[in-house]
């Protein structure tokens, strides 16, 4: 995937989209689409007015597609996950603009459904790995921007995409949710762990780097820049964590969502 350094480029093709069936989990919402007689691609929209709503208004669509293309980017350039990906401008249905997200079809399964296997377990250890780094990483930066939806498994699929000889795991859910508040990045911790620890049952065994990893979080020192509010939140969150990592409670369903967080 290359960086993104420019306006993402404009393209009509509303007209060429098909439905897909490649994943029943979006039927009915969020529908898939492919590019009629070009097979290789998997196409998710986002219209300006709901990216909009999302953002409240405070940052233009267009440029919330430049910084998702920038940090998938950042995310496959430093991590070593394949994220193929381009977000692209375009009209859908009655001149509703939209931002496109085209990925490489992958023939594959997700990672939640996908057969254990000692190769492909140690290549999901690593995964969770990799996204917990990625936190630990945006820790000590103000108002660094990052990914706050990439640790379900089923955001995943293991498997090749045309001209592989060897699978390998792909993100292929490539919505366009960033935050950049340090509350609502301890809350992704939070699920980072809610979901590894489902993926840790499926594939019978503790993810040990990506734990210690996420203990480092826990222990990193807090910004001297955040509100007391804030840092009154934080560490709520982070004492909770701790009782998640040592087994000592059961997780909470109550816990805040942090693509919809707010102090």
């Amino acid at each position: 995937m290359k960086d993104f350094e420019s306006q993402p480029r404009e393209i009509s093709f509303s007209d060429h989209l098909v439905e897909s069936n490649i994943s029943s989990a979006h039927e009915g919402r969020d529908k898939l689409f492919e590019i009629r007689n070009n097979p290789d691609k998997i196409v998710r929209m986002e219209s300006f007015k709901d990216l909009e709503k999302r953002y409240k208004g405070a940052i233009d669509p267009i440029a919330v597609a430049e910084l998702g293309q920038k940090l998938y980017a950042e995310f496959e350039r430093d991590y070593g996950v394949v994220v193929p990906v381009e977000f692209v401008i375009g009209k859908h249905g009655r001149n509703k603009d939209v931002i496109y997200g085209i990925t490489d079809k992958i023939e594959g399964a997700d990672l939640n459904k996908i057969e254990p296997t000692p190769e492909i377990t140690e290549q999901v250890e690593k995964l969770y790995a990799k996204i917990a780094r990625y936190y630990l990483s945006k820790l000590s930066k103000k108002d660094e921007p990052y990914l706050a939806d990439l640790n379900n498994t089923t955001q995943y699929v293991y498997g090749k995409r045309k001209g592989d000889e060897i699978p390998k795991i792909y993100l292929v859910d490539t919505d366009l949710y960033i935050r950049s508040e340090k509350f609502a990045l301890y809350n992704v911790v939070v699920w980072l762990f809610r979901h590894m620890s489902s993926a840790e049952k499926k594939y019978g065994t503790e993810f040990t780097e990506a734990r210690d990893v996420i203990q480092q979080i826990l222990d990193a020192p807090l910004p001297d820049y955040i509100s007391e509010k804030e840092e009154s939140v934080i560490r709520g969150i982070i004492e909770k964590m701790r009782g998640y990592l040592e087994g000592s409670i059961r997780i909470d369903d109550e816990d805040a969502h942090p693509l919809f967080s707010h102090l």
